[in-house]
């Protein structure tokens, strides 16, 4: 009875926590302050001057590669426009006023050309307006979150499929234009027949005109290029550097200061050479122009051999010329003086 009554005392009283399911103040607390310092040795870490360098050449070569694709799309969709939509506006026209006409019963492969290269003229415009649409819109530009798929790798597979697809088509619809249009004289006379045959070959010889695009635009630009080059040649030169061209003599470079580097001249962001785009290392030999711009001596050697002035500022290093007021100088460079 004693035994049983002291049994049942020991299951109704408490248990003692188990050590496995809780933790200590302590150890959270240095779990924690682990986590912080971590956070904040990343955070506080200064990338590199290289991967500064490669992040900005990065981003500006993908602002001007996406600056170009917009423009040379803008221009092809605005010349699609100028070329396709008179000749859709004007073929659905003719193709309306004549269409049923009886003396077109037997014009079925006119008819039917003329439709199918007017249905390509304007899904080709179609295309091309869609095309710049996801070309200028960029992939963080937040004013076009209404248009999402915009920026997808997807659509812009399919639109080039499509674009590539038309441009196909069109030339396959072209050579057969050639021989149901060109060759065909029959409905050339009639009436009704001469307006939708006029359309018909007027329409292959635009074709005919944007292949040999290039070949006419030369020979347009012949005269111009053969009467005002001379011109042009004069106008050039007088607007260009007077200097440029006009290389240092050796006695001319050898008399300009060269110091070896140390990290104490300049500050971090300004200890590279603007040629090369390298860093200076301890003891490197550093040359010193009279503008107070500072290069690798060989980097800088090379410039002025072709060319007398300061790769930054411009400013001659030629003692006889005139002093050109220089843009900027780095204020430490006083220290190498």
């Amino acid at each position: 009875m004693m035994a049983a009554e002291e049994g049942l005392r020991n299951d109704l009283s408490p248990r003692a926590p188990t050590v496995a399911h809780t933790a200590s103040p302590s150890s959270s607390r240095f779990g924690t302050e682990s986590i912080s310092g971590d956070r904040s040795r990343l955070l506080n870490a200064l990338p590199s001057h290289e991967e500064v360098r490669d992040v900005r050449l990065n981003v500006l070569n993908t602002s001007v590669q996406g600056a170009r694709n917009a423009g040379s799309t803008w221009l092809l969709l605005v010349a699609s426009a100028v070329i396709n939509i008179p000749q859709v506006v004007a073929s659905a026209v003719i193709m309306g006023m004549y269409w049923n006409d009886p003396e077109l019963a037997n014009c079925n492969r006119l008819k039917y050309w003329t439709l199918v290269h007017t249905l390509h003229l304007f899904f080709t415009v179609v295309v091309e307006w869609v095309v710049y649409k996801t070309t200028a819109v960029a992939p963080d530009d937040h004013s076009h979150a209404t248009v999402p798929w915009a920026t997808s790798p997807a659509v812009k597979s399919a639109l080039n499929s499509i674009k590539y697809s038309l441009e196909l088509l069109g030339l396959f619809w072209f050579l057969v234009g050639n021989m149901w249009i060109i060759s065909d004289e029959e409905h050339s006379s009639t009436k009704a027949g001469g307006h939708l045959y006029n359309m018909a070959f007027a329409m292959v010889t635009i074709c005919y005109a944007k292949i040999f695009l290039p070949c006419l635009i030369l020979v347009a630009l012949l005269p111009i290029v053969c009467f005002c080059l001379p011109c042009l040649i004069r106008l050039l030169n007088r607007m260009q550097d007077p200097m440029r061209g006009k290389g240092a003599t050796a006695e001319i470079i050898a008399k300009l200061p060269s110091v070896p580097y140390a990290s104490s001249m300049f500050p971090d962001e300004d200890a590279s050479c603007c040629i090369c785009l390298n860093e200076y290392i301890h003891d490197q030999t550093l040359r010193v122009l009279p503008c107070k711009h500072h290069f690798h001596q060989a980097c800088v050697d090379e410039w002025l051999v072709v060319n007398a002035t300061c790769p930054t500022c411009r400013t001659s290093i030629d003692p006889n010329e005139g002093a050109v007021p220089r843009h900027d100088p780095p204020a430490d460079v006083n220290l190498i003086v």
